[in-house]
C-alpha cells in the first residue's frame, strides 16, 4: 500500500510540476525574441467567443480584426511596444480605444498564451 501512494504522490508531484511550468509568464526578452521581428498572431479560436489574426510589425504598428461569435467584426489597429516582462499595446477603437493596456502572457503551449491583465483573463493567442 505505501508503494502505491508513494507512487501516486510522485506522479501528482511530477505532473504538478509540469503543469506549473506550462503556467510560466512570458518574460521580456521571451516576448522580444517572439514578437521584436514581427509575428502574426491567431487570436481566440473555438469554444472562446471569437477568432480572428492579429499582425505585428516590426515598427511596433498592430492591424487586425477579431469576429465574435455573434457575427460582430472588431477592428484592431494601434501600436505595441515590449515593456518589462508585458505586451504593452494601445489601439484606435473598441473599449480600450486610446488607452494603453499592458498584458501578462501567460504560456500554455510552445506557441500559445492565456492573456492577461491584472487577474482578468483576456483570451488565447496562438502562432504558427
Amino acid at each position: 500500500m505505501r508503494v502505491v501512494v508513494g507512487v501516486l504522490a510522485a506522479t501528482l508531484l511530477i505532473g504538478g510540476a509540469a503543469a506549473a511550468a506550462e503556467k510560466q509568464k512570458m518574460t521580456g526578452q521571451e516576448l522580444t525574441a517572439l514578437l521584436g521581428q514581427g509575428k502574426e498572431l491567431i487570436l481566440g479560436g473555438p469554444g472562446k467567443g471569437y477568432a480572428g489574426t492579429l499582425s505585428l510589425g516590426a515598427d511596433g504598428k498592430g492591424k487586425g480584426q477579431v469576429k465574435l461569435d455573434n457575427g460582430q467584426v472588431i477592428p484592431i489597429e494601434g501600436v505595441w511596444a515590449i515593456k518589462k516582462d508585458k505586451f504593452c499595446r494601445t489601439w484606435k477603437g473598441g473599449r480600450d480605444a486610446g488607452k494603453e493596456i499592458c498584458e501578462t502572457w501567460v504560456k500554455t503551449g510552445d506557441k500559445s498564451v492565456e492573456v492577461m491583465v491584472g487577474k482578468k483573463d483576456l483570451g488565447t493567442n496562438s502562432w504558427n
